[in-house]
């Protein structure tokens, strides 16, 4: 994505905004100023919402798998058509493609499910220190101004609060250093996000895709200091186990699991304060370097 997608004036829920156009159709603004790629988290945050003022009422989003197909342009209105694939006893399936000047750009498979009691356990831990207990940007990039400034200058763009238990992954390649495949941070939106669960689903899967894969790119420090990349999101999945608010903080807990053949792949814990695991992800991209060493 570029700094310039998102306007920082705007909350993260402004951001996904949807006029109904169709029983099944809906579309989303265009950014004022010049052309640039649009941030897929927003592209997948829009999709949750038109998938789900689709499906009943009474079914909360469980589960969305995405495919990023085309780079999106922030000053052409994008399209949302849903397809009602199906509404089973308790789970309802919608595909939704996102469109513009006519080429689909984006695809997602979503389902939702009726609430029901079962069995219940969770693996994942909060094992990191609260985020008012960690150190703020200014302490992690004390000796590192150039990453500091584009930390917080992506970050205002996006509208996110972010803190790191430990130094992220780009503070190691910036200083040509190996870290382990493993990146935590504490998120919040900066502004408040309406109750409705959907919403809130909604807004996270837009912040679901920040950082994720740059998780992989920790023990290749060496080999990326001084090298531009090009990062790209090839597909993107996330499964929903427990409400959460997102406006207030959360840990997303990434694992870079694999790279290879210039591509990427990443797994993530969120978790809430309370250490109740909300959702899972993974991700795949494109992690190509685009100058030489």
């Amino acid at each position: 994505m570029t700094l310039e997608s998102v306007r920082p004036t705007e909350s993260v829920a402004d951001r996904l905004t949807l006029e109904r156009v169709g029983k099944y159709r809906f579309r989303g603004r265009a950014h004022d100023g010049p052309t640039h790629r649009s941030y897929g988290g927003e592209v997948a945050g829009q999709a949750v919402l038109a998938a789900g003022l689709t499906a009943p009422e009474d079914r909360p989003i469980h589960s969305a798998q995405t495919y990023f197909l085309l780079p999106g342009d922030t000053t052409v209105p994008t399209e949302f058509a849903v397809e009602p694939v199906r509404d089973g006893g308790s789970f309802s399936t919608r595909r939704v493609e996102a469109i513009q000047s006519g080429r689909v750009i984006f695809t997602m498979l979503a389902s939702f499910h009726s609430p029901e009691d079962g069995l219940a356990h969770q693996v994942a831990e909060l094992d990191t220190p609260g985020p008012d207990e960690v150190p703020d940007l200014a302490e992690v990039f004390a000796e590192q101004p150039e990453a500091l400034r584009w930390t917080t200058t992506f970050l205002d763009a996006l509208g996110v609060d972010a803190r790191f238990p430990d130094p992220p992954a780009r503070a190691y390649a910036m200083r040509g250093a190996a870290a382990a495949p493993r990146q935590r941070v504490w998120l919040r939106t900066r502004q408040p996000v309406p109750d409705a669960g959907l919403e809130q689903a909604a807004c996270l899967m837009y912040l679901s895709d920040l950082l994720l894969l740059s998780a992989t790119t920790g023990p290749h420090g060496e080999a990326l200091q001084d090298r531009e990349l090009q990062v790209a999101t090839v597909n993107h999945s996330i499964w929903f186990h427990a409400p959460i608010r997102v406006d207030e903080w959360f840990l997303h807990d990434q694992y870079g699991r694999w790279a290879g053949g210039a591509r990427g792949l990443a797994h993530g814990e969120i978790l809430d304060c309370s250490g109740r695991l909300c959702a899972t992800t993974m991700q795949e991209g494109l992690i190509r370097p685009r100058t030489p060493h």
